[in-house]
């Protein structure tokens, strides 16, 4: 929509960015340096539902200077007279006491998008934002924002406000931030293979969301032990008392995984390297994920991604979770909250069994193998890496049923 850019003290840096952000807004400009050398800018694209020239340009207001980026869609309701642009009510609406005040009143009164920074007398500069961009960098002491990163001269290394914050930067002294609040349901959706460790963290989430609370959601992409893995999924969410839903999902290109006729790497070469690699797999199955529970009303998203598979595989490396997860300010309604949550992201297949235990994990109804069979073909990565699991905890793995014995299966046995 528009440019805002300012800092705390007018220099060669902040005519560069002052220049560099003409590129969001060619209609209209404006800028004030304060008396105490701070200065706040915007470069103004006209949105089509407002007046091209209105009769106040940004900066607006008196004494306390705003500049805005953004629509705010309830202007009518705050006030806005005719030939103004919906910038102007926010001198008029916003409470500029203390930075929770100011917090609040945005919270309260604004409806619709935004980045903005206000210019106090003293110098201060507050800045807010919801999805909209705001970056900011430093140079000595002093501090320099803009809506993009692109705007910083080379050598700078700039780093951005957080969605869904409010930030002050006083003159001396350490900033100081507030989160803005957003919706965020309590239920929670678990993406649920039905192997050992998406079971783990299905037995976690309803620890502390409850079984009526929580839904396990299954993806058929139509891998070779899809009807084994649909089998012990129903079993594992009678289980757990918790609803379950299996969700066809499409899969782009080739893989042994998918493949009935091309042989699977077994044993530790299955464990070390992604040969079993589906296009794409965990970023399609988190991204429907995300959709569902927008949709559903959901707020909390997990999965069992790990340690050790993060090793081969680069959709279950930690980074990449936290990653997706910052990037959902934008992926949902403005005023949204979903997150995504990987408990088992910082540990090995062996540390992840003590810690199922814990919460009762029924690996007695779980499905690792890559084969469909009647039994786990004991070959493939994964079976040998739960293999190894249940042996370094000095366990047996409950699937290892024993004629003898027809309740074995029912829990992890001591060798």
């Amino acid at each position: 929509m528009c440019s805002i850019c300012g800092g705390t003290t007018w220099d060669f840096i902040s005519k560069h960015i002052w220049e560099e952000s003409r590129d969001r807004g060619r209609d209209d400009e404006g800028m004030i340096i304060g008396k105490s050398g701070g200065w706040i800018g915007n470069h103004r694209a006209t949105p089509t539902t407002e007046v091209l020239k209105p009769i106040e340009r940004q900066p607006v207001g008196g004494a306390i200077k705003i500049v805005f980026n953004g629509i705010i869609s309830n202007d009518a309701k705050l006030t806005i007279r005719e030939g103004e642009a919906d910038t102007s009510v926010l001198p008029r609406v916003l409470d500029f006491f203390s930075l929770k005040g100011f917090r609040d009143s945005i919270e309260q009164k604004l409806v619709g998008s935004y980045a903005l920074a206000v210019l106090l007398p003293d110098g201060e500069i507050w800045l807010a934002a919801n999805y909209k961009p705001i970056w900011l960098a430093m140079d000595g002491s002093d501090v320099y924002f803009s809506s993009l990163k692109a705007h910083f001269p080379e050598g700078m290394h700039p780093w951005r406000m957080k969605p869904y914050s409010v930030l002050r930067i006083p003159t001396f002294g350490e900033p100081d931030s507030l989160p803005i609040t957003r919706t965020q349901s309590t239920r929670a959706l678990v993406i649920c293979s039905s192997g050992l460790d998406s079971t783990t963290v299905a037995s976690y989430a309803i620890s502390i969301h409850g079984p009526d609370n929580t839904t396990l959601i299954h993806f058929n992409y139509g891998c070779r032990a899809t009807s084994k893995e649909i089998e012990s999924v129903k079993k594992i969410a009678e289980y757990l008392k918790c609803e379950l839903d299996i969700i066809p999902m499409v899969n782009f290109g080739s893989s042994s995984l998918l493949e009935v006729d091309t042989p699977l790497a077994e044993g530790i070469a299955g464990a070390e390297y992604a040969h079993e690699w589906v296009p794409a797999r965990n970023l399609m199955m988190l991204t429907h994920t995300v959709a569902y529970a927008e949709a559903k009303g959901f707020g909390h998203i997990y999965l069992g991604t790990n340690l050790e598979e993060a090793g081969a595989y680069p959709d279950n490396e930690e980074q990449f979770i936290l990653d997706f997860n910052n990037l959902l300010y934008g992926a949902v309604q403005n005023g949204v909250k979903i997150e995504i949550h990987s408990p088992l992201g910082g540990m090995m297949k062996h540390e992840i069994i003590p810690f199922g235990n814990k919460y009762n994990t029924p690996y007695h109804l779980t499905w690792s193998c890559y084969r469909a069979g009647e039994k786990p073909c004991n070959h493939c990565g994964p079976d040998f890496m739960r293999r190894t699991a249940f042996q370094r905890n000095k366990l047996i793995d409950p699937l290892e049923k024993r004629e003898d014995d027809p309740t074995f299966w029912e829990g992890c046995h001591e060798l």
